[in-house]
């Protein structure tokens, strides 16, 4: 047969019984289950775990007219093979073989919300920051900025030790040696949004308000592009929701800590602030209730987004007021999270009534 509409995703050899999946849709494989059909074109990811206990693995695709991905579960060395991996012959085999398995397939469950929560994703992004070459995720994965992190923290005990060379010390050899199966995040490092050689003024501002911050990573992490700054926070979330994945999680939350606290960019850049609202909105609407406990900071949001809401409503912005009202209502609702607003002090320079 021709090759069918839209995207195609086999499945050949998976095990019976897994908990397989495309993006927010999950479902059990089973014996005579070949793959999804009718993918609509798009950044999308198909998933797979033998269990809710074990560890989620998945790949992105971007879906094409009449594109096929093909996926084997190779049952001797248990790894899930994509593609090219399984060798030239039995991708063409695959294919080949679509009219038989075609009616096996399920068509894919449409979901406006998808869309949605990928819409700045661009899959260049997904390239360079999923490791490998068939752009693979999974719940144990952890961040460039984490090992970094870690890396140092063994380098600064090795020398402690005096175990003399480092690069020969096995612990950091097998950090570094990790760096081809990492997420490659932006680093968001909160202890330094104080621009360098700033005045004691610019000192005060930068730690309360991380405008100067955002603005330097636009400018030098995006190249001026406010929108694979939502792409990368949505590939984080995205992550987060569907692997369970740490790091995902915590760099999503990084993005918040800055945005929520940037005065001076909120009044600058509305459009974009707007869209960051109603992109949180959505995921928040969409956050797995068994995530909540674990990667939704109640701390975090009932102090930061009021902060954010005194800031917007001081500043007249009646649109990301609206945007604010929203998300203090998904809060409220789904995660018991109650923000109350900031209340000012009364002025101490404000009028004095004396009573004669």
């Amino acid at each position: 047969m021709s090759r069918p509409p839209k995207t195609t995703v086999t499945f050949s050899n998976v095990p019976s019984d897994w908990i397989v999946g495309i993006d927010l849709q999950f479902f059990n494989s089973n014996a005579v289950l070949r793959g999804i059909k009718l993918i609509p074109d798009g950044i999308h990811v198909v998933h797979w775990a033998p269990d809710s206990s074990s560890v989620r693995s998945g790949f992105y695709f971007e879906a094409k007219e009449a594109s096929v991905n093909v996926i084997y579960w190779d049952s001797a060395n248990e790894k899930m093979l994509i593609n090219e991996e399984i060798g030239e012959i039995n991708v063409v085999k695959e294919i080949d073989g679509l009219s038989q398995s075609y009616p096996f397939m399920i068509a894919y469950p449409e979901d406006d919300t998808w869309s949605s929560l990928t819409r700045f994703i661009e899959f260049r992004q997904v390239n360079y920051m999923l490791p490998g070459t068939s752009n693979v995720m999974d719940s144990v994965l952890t961040s460039t900025d984490e090992n970094n992190i870690l890396l140092d923290a063994i380098k600064r005990g090795a020398e402690q030790r005096g175990t003399g060379n480092l690069a020969n010390d096995p612990i950091v050899n097998s950090i570094i040696d990790q760096t081809e199966e990492e997420i490659k995040y932006t680093p968001i490092d909160l202890s330094k949004t104080v621009r360098p050689n700033s005045t004691p003024e610019e000192k005060t501002h930068d730690g309360i308000d991380k405008s100067w911050y955002l603005n330097n990573l636009i400018t030098v992490a995006y190249n001026g592009n406010e929108s694979l700054l939502l792409g990368e926070f949505q590939l984080a979330y995205i992550n987060t929701i569907i692997f369970a994945n740490y790091s995902s999680a915590m760099h999503w939350l990084k993005f918040l800590r800055v945005l929520f606290y940037c005065q001076d960019a909120t009044k600058q850049k509305v459009a974009f602030f707007e869209k960051l609202l109603t992109t949180l909105c959505v995921m928040l609407e969409k956050f797995p209730e068994e995530y909540a406990d674990e990667f939704v900071d109640h701390d975090f949001f009932e102090v930061s987004l009021a902060e954010f809401e005194f800031t917007v409503k001081d500043l007249n912005l009646h649109k990301l007021v609206k945007k604010v009202i929203d998300i203090k209502n998904v809060l409220l609702a789904r995660f018991s999270i109650n923000v109350q607003g900031i209340v000012e002090d009364e002025e101490e320079d404000g009028p004095v009534i004396v009573e004669l």
